[in-house]
């Protein structure tokens, strides 16, 4: 029996945890008699250079080196290790998937990181490339993949989207799950029920790169999956990632009454949108409280109908309050996502969404809130539109890798009204924490709440200080 070949998966290195389920999405349709999957995750590893240093140990039984590409500083690493393959094994080709070579494949390739570029729906078009590139022939014929020849850039017809129940479910062996446990603090997996999303928001570019399709999991498959896994690795918690979990109602309760039905004992949290939760029934809420459903992650994006509209967001600013009463009065947990600084976005707006935030929090202070600043994400609506506004963005990839999606804020937004968001969610945040009860804090927790019913943040000394304390000391994120 000839040596299997290994196809090496590389995650760039950020700042968190989650398991790279596009890999196990991958690694699901590859016939593992022929190939040996090899998942190489730098964000749990020492380093990023202990992270190339895995791959180059591979490099020399390599079929492909298969990199996950997501716009912003992810991109620094997807490059290095892309160089490092290029250098170290010129004849292993280097593939890029995800969302950015989704939407601009040829500024990937033509740059000198990526051989191949999968768009969109990525398992039958990863496994087409691998025959193709046995064969070394019939690139032309693979849907989904973009690549040059003869230095000419081939981008070809899109691939059909395909009902996600066609896929075999995830093989979680391939990950070494208590790294993934010790890293996170807690006994949880991330798992994908869906791909896809059927809204139109102009923010996102889900709908450009899965052009507002959505699949799901049936009830009865997810409940298999899911049992599967929270009894094979002793999961304690199961993190929906999702682009929208709570697209088609009838398979998740189908899901919560199979949970209570057969009452398993793990806690999960899911997205959602604030249109979806607000015209929930008590009775569907019950179900889904008792199937131990611990938080829903709502965008609801903005408190201004005005901002709502232009985002095509396709919801009433009122729904996020509605939910958050409906979720609070059956003890399910939230978390809101606002997004303010839009260019033109004038601060009345963003004052109406800090407004929201504190009405939410009025409701069920433990509820938790994340307030960004608009970031012009290729193949968005809104990204086309402050282009033809005149409006300067990012033309290569240096320049998109040097955009922190967390911390970024546009150059049209004035420094004091960046000062004013920040300084809110500090002390909105900090007032209302229900992880320590420190009494020693006491004092100032009853300082940032009057700060924040005043709506007043100069002079924010104590911010500086517990941020102080937060950062250098207990080695945590600052508010």
């Amino acid at each position: 029996m000839p040596k299997k070949r290994t196809i090496i998966f590389y995650n760039p290195a950020a700042p968190y945890y989650t398991l790279p389920l596009q890999f196990l999405a991958l690694a699901s349709v590859i016939d593992r008699e022929r190939y040996d999957v090899k998942i190489i995750d730098a964000r749990i590893e020492k380093s990023t250079r202990h992270a190339h240093d895995k791959v180059r140990e591979l490099l020399p039984d390599a079929v492909c080196v298969g990199v996950s590409v997501i716009t912003g500083t992810p991109v620094k690493d997807a490059a290095a290790i892309s160089q490092m393959t290029k250098h170290v094994a010129p004849d292993v080709p280097v593939i890029w998937g995800g969302w950015h070579p989704s939407i601009y494949p040829e500024q990937c390739i033509r740059e000198g990181f990526a051989d191949y570029c999968i768009f969109g729906q990525g398992e039958m078009t990863f496994l087409e490339l691998l025959d193709a590139l046995d064969a070394n022939d019939g690139f032309d014929t693979v849907l989904g993949l973009a690549y040059l020849k003869n230095g000419k850039f081939h981008e070809n017809a899109e691939r059909k989207f395909i009902d996600i129940n066609n896929f075999p479910a995830y093989d979680y062996d391939l990950v070494p799950f208590e790294t993934y446990f010790r890293l996170k603090g807690m006994r949880q997996i991330d798992f994908y029920s869906s791909q896809g999303c059927p809204y139109r928001c102009a923010f996102c570019a889900d709908p450009y790169v899965y052009n507002r399709r959505w699949s799901g999991l049936k009830g009865s498959r997810m409940l298999f999956d899911v049992f599967e896994a929270v009894k094979k690795y002793r999961v304690d918690d199961v993190l929906f990632q999702d682009e929208n979990f709570f697209a088609n109602r009838n398979r998740v309760l189908e899901f919560c009454t199979g949970i209570n039905r057969h009452g398993m004992n793990f806690t999960w949290a899911a997205t959602s949108r604030a249109d979806q939760i607000a015209p929930l029934t008590d009775d569907f809420l019950q179900e889904v409280a008792r199937a131990r459903l611990r938080k829903v992650m709502i965008g609801a994006e903005s408190g201004s109908q005005e901002m709502l509209d232009l985002m095509k967001k396709d919801t009433l600013a009122e729904e996020a309050i509605i939910s958050a009463e409906k979720l609070s009065k059956h003890g399910i947990g939230a978390s809101f996502g606002f997004i303010v600084g839009f260019p033109e976005e004038g601060f009345d707006n963003t004052l109406k969404t800090l407004d929201t935030i504190k009405e939410i929090k009025r409701i069920d202070p433990r509820f938790e809130f994340n307030i960004f600043f608009f970031t012009p994400y290729p193949g968005t609506e809104l990204f086309e539109y402050i282009v033809k506004k005149g409006y300067r963005v990012p033309q290569t990839l240096a320049e998109w890798s040097d955009i922190d999606f967390i911390m970024y804020a546009g150059y049209w937004v004035k420094n004091s009204e960046r000062e004013y968001v920040e300084r809110f969610k500090f002390y909105t945040k900090f007032a209302t924490e229900q992880e320590r009860k420190n009494g020693i804090l006491v004092p100032l927790r009853y300082l940032a709440s009057q700060r924040v019913k005043r709506d007043y943040y100069r002079l924010p000394v104590e911010k500086e200080v517990i941020n102080f304390v937060r950062h250098k000391l207990l080695h945590r994120v600052n508010w």
